[in-house]
């Protein structure tokens, strides 16, 4: 065995002796258990050849020093997302042949001298995201290949001497996210194969003469979001092979005609953000930049394009972005506007002409962006290789469409958040537009979507029709001529009553991507059926009147990456079998962002939990979690889902409290207890099985502690209060030992059936063997009766035993023994007599034992046997 993955489970310990005879594993994977911290140095000796090992999230807190110390030949080691907080002397010892070392993600505070003991190859170390407030050559006890080295999101204010001079080799340092005011250049100016420098988001006041100068390697440097205010002209000289400058969202209100000399190679400067006015004309002079492609003036306070400065780059400059500043007016003659490919234009207050010398005069521009810039009217567009165009945020009601009549080849068209009326005159630009892909007309003002209106788009890949406040109906054939459509964004629509969606589902079998608002108050897989769409890989419901999901609803996904979104419902809870149907080898998220969940079940929360490595739960945060008895599953579930933001929202006296810092015994169904008041100083509760007072702070508003004595009290006697046992920790189970307890039960419940069956079919046929059975020696064949034989005591000295001929039952009760014939006729020869003309009734029923009716005069005149009476000493019933 040369790779064991044992990721993504719920180990909590493991045998020191389980990879004893492992001794040619090379890769082993332990991450994602949360609870297996510590790992002892035993667990891992014996894979003296072992060359990557992951113990990444983890929840390690701390790590042994020799805990690497016999594994000579590891290559790559990952301890990213635990909770380590010091790294201690000799924690990496003779790693001669270590590449890369991830420490990110910890809450690391300090480095021990000698913690990184020779490992003069290692290339590549990662310490993001901790809370180091130095960075010191110390920590390493010689020279190292060190390539690559992150030490961003930590609290550096300062670097030592030392820091780099012991890594000569040095490519890229990223240092973003510190609290650097001042960054000593010295440090690096040794540093010849330094390529990529990123300081941004740090507190840097200036650039300084020859900061970055003199680096013949450097290609891209990173000091956006910082308070920068001044730049020197000489902070790049001779730094020739820069490609990539970013100085955005800083103070920088001038920047010097000569600031970027000598940088030959530059093609992308991003000045966005800041409160420049103007730029020289000759700051982008071809003998200073020769290769200057993308520039971003973006959100700065320019009132005229300064297309004179980049005028001096028309053989080069492809994109310029100009948008959010206070530009009015553009040129119609400027050769620089000819010649960009991708202009923005976006959220600038442009007069009429200006929006007429953009669009109507010849220009080879591919991708435009006007949003948001007053446009009202559309005059024919003279820009026959436009591919991109955004209108959005204008003030269009209408679109001729003669409009379209050049850009034949235009493939992205947004016209959302207008004041479009119809689309019908829309709809005759289509067999133009050939091209087209991708059209929103979200937020306009249109009331119908017919069929006719998206003609001659076959070709059209995305379509979105959201937040339209007046349509109230949607024709079923409306996106027939639509066949290639993959994604359909449809909600947000309040006048709509009714929402066909299973026949505007049957029409579009190439999608993907749907996310659409339901008016019904349910929905199945009959609604979506996802088996007839085999591509779906992300699925949107929303709508406040969606109050219920079955189960079945996901049955038929079979994408590797699905995309559930329950957003904004009335939904209370989820199904416990929801996601069932979905393939267990589908990395699945889950948004319920907005809805009306309180709770999640247990059964629920099972099945996240057996899905734990590939499925990621969002929004729950945002839904009201009303915190009683039925939460605490949740709660347990809660600090390994790395959600601790979720609150909860009732009953008052919880509400605004996480639920991951509340305890069971708060959580609780007493109503007496919920309707409390709110919050108190000071909750005192003395435990039962003890007389030690347990004081817990709890944020409030009154003034009296209550207290809760565990004696009883001698006025009156204690109200018997009857309470759920606290909930246990239901047992983890998969779907595998479901399945199988389900087939377990119905093989026996069939068995028990049949032998029932089994039992009532020989019942019959037993009882119908006794009726026709033998009849007794001189005794004819009588009917049985139902039940305690009836009796008649009228005249008779002697106790009979008769069977009435009303019998029609299949039992009787007889005497046990039995009068001889002879006896028996003569006694029924009599008692005919006596009761001749006379009815005798049973004490069970008023029927004659002799005759129904006084006509009958003996059972032989009308061919029948005659009564058989028994006599005897006692009597039964």
């Amino acid at each position: 065995l040369r790779s064991l993955d044992l990721s993504g489970n719920n180990l909590a310990d493991l045998p020191r002796n389980i990879f004893q005879d492992l001794e040619n594993l090379q890769y082993l994977n332990l991450s994602g258990n949360h609870h297996l911290a510590p790992v002892p140095a035993a667990l891992i000796r014996p894979l003296a050849r072992l060359q990557v090992i992951d113990l990444s999230h983890c929840a390690l807190k701390q790590m042994s020093g020799d805990l690497f110390a016999t594994l000579q030949d590891l290559k790559h080691i990952y301890l990213n997302n635990n909770n380590l907080q010091e790294i201690n002397d000799g924690s990496f010892v003779d790693l001669w042949n270590i590449s890369s070392i991830d420490l990110s993600e910890n809450q690391i505070t300090s480095i021990r001298p000698g913690a990184f003991v020779n490992i003069m190859h290692v290339r590549r170390l990662n310490l993001r995201g901790n809370q180091l407030s130095a960075f010191k050559g110390e920590f390493f006890n010689t020279g190292t290949s060190l390539e690559e080295l992150d030490i961003s999101n930590n609290h550096l204010s300062y670097l030592f001497p030392s820091s780099f001079r012991i890594h000569p080799r040095l490519r890229e340092i990223k240092a973003a996210n510190n609290k650097f005011s001042f960054f000593p250049a010295e440090l690096i100016s040794t540093l010849q194969y330094l390529e990529y420098v990123d300081l941004s988001h740090n507190q840097l006041k200036s650039i300084e003469e020859l900061d970055f100068a003199r680096l013949p390697r450097l290609r891209a440097l990173l000091v956006a979001h910082n308070q920068l205010d001044m730049l020197s002209e000489m902070a790049f000289h001779n730094s020739t092979q820069l490609q990539t400058v970013d100085l955005s969202y800083n103070h920088l209100d001038r920047i010097g005609e000569r600031t970027f000399e000598g940088l030959v190679r530059l093609e992308m400067l991003n000045l966005e953000g800041n409160q420049l006015t103007e730029l020289s004309d000759l700051i982008f002079e071809r003998s200073k930049l020769q290769m200057l492609e993308n520039i971003n003036l973006a959100q700065n306070k320019f009132e005229y394009a300064p297309l004179n400065a980049l005028q001096r780059q028309y053989f080069f400059v492809s994109s310029v972005n100009l948008s959010r500043n206070k530009i009015r007016a553009i040129p119609a003659d400027d050769s620089i506007m000819v010649n960009i490919k991708d202009l923005d234009l976006s959220y600038n207050p442009l007069s009429e002409g200006a929006v007429r010398n953009i669009l109507n005069e010849p220009k080879t521009v591919r991708a435009l962006n006007l949003a948001g810039t007053g446009i009202v009217h559309l005059e024919p567009l003279e820009t026959p290789f436009l591919q991109y165009l955004n209108l959005s945020e204008n003030n269009l009601k209408s679109i001729d469409a003669d409009v379209f009549q050049r850009t034949t080849l235009l493939e992205t068209l947004d016209l959302s958040s207008n004041h479009l009326e119809s689309l019908s005159d829309l709809a005759a630009a289509w067999p133009k537009l050939q091209s087209l892909n991708t059209l929103d007309l979200s937020n306009n003002s249109f009331e119908v979507i017919s069929q006719e209106n998206f003609e001659n788009l076959e070709m059209l890949r995305v379509l979105r029709l959201k937040s339209l406040p007046n349509v109230n109906r949607i024709e079923k054939n409306a996106f027939k001529h639509m066949p290639n459509l993959e994604k359909l964004e449809a909600y947000d629509l309040p006048l709509l009553g009714y929402l066909d969606l299973q026949g505007i589902l049957e029409l579009l079998p190439g999608l993907e991507d749907i996310d659409f608002e339901v008016k019904d108050a349910s929905i199945g897989t009959e609604q979506i059926q996802p088996a007839k769409h085999p591509r779906l890989k992300s699925i949107g419901i929303r709508g406040d009147r969606l109050k219920t999901i079955s189960s079945g609803t996901l049955a038929g996904l079979k994408s590797s990456d699905l995309t559930i979104k329950l957003q904004n419902t009335s939904l209370t809870s989820l199904p416990p079998a929801l996601l069932f149907p979905v393939p267990r080898s589908s990395h699945l998220t889950l948004d319920i962002t907005g809805s009306k969940v309180t709770v999640l079940v247990p059964q629920f929360l099972t099945a996240l939990e057996d899905r734990r490595s590939s499925m990621q739960l969002k929004g729950l945060a945002t839904n009201p979690i009303h915190c009683d008895c039925n939460a605490r599953a949740l709660r347990r579930w809660l600090p390994n889902s790395h959600m601790s933001d979720v609150e909860c929202q009732s009953p008052a006296f919880l509400a605004g409290k996480k639920l991951i810092e509340v305890g069971d015994d708060e959580l609780t169904c007493d109503p007496r207890r919920m309707t409390t008041t709110t919050a108190r100083s000071t909750s005192q509760y003395m435990l039962k099985s003890s007389s030690r007072l347990v004081t817990r702070p709890t944020p409030t508003t009154t003034e009296e502690p209550m207290i809760i004595w565990s004696l009883e009290p001698t006025q009156a006697p204690p109200m018997k209060i009857k309470t759920k046992a606290p909930l246990m920790k239901a047992p983890i189970m998969s779907n595998d030992d479901t399945l199988i307890i389900g087939i377990v039960g119905g093989v026996v419940a069939f068995i028990a059936i049949l032998i029932i069956i089994i039992c009532i079919v020989r019942l019959r046929m037993s009882n119908v063997d006794y009726h026709n059975g033998p009849a007794m020696i001189g005794i004819p064949p009588m009917p049985m009766g139902p039940g305690n034989v009836p009796m008649n005591f009228k005249g008779a000295p002697t106790a009979l035993y008769a069977v009435p001929p009303y019998a029609t039952q299949n039992y009787a009760t007889l005497p046990h023994k039995t009068s001889s014939i002879h006896q028996s006729t003569q006694n029924l020869s009599q008692r005919g007599a006596t009761q001749n003309g006379q009815n005798s009734y049973s004490t069970m029923s008023r029927m004659s034992y002799f005759g129904g009716t006084q006509q009958q005069a003996s059972p032989q005149s009308n061919g029948q046997q005659p009564y058989i009476i028994y006599s005897d000493d006692k009597v039964y019933r």
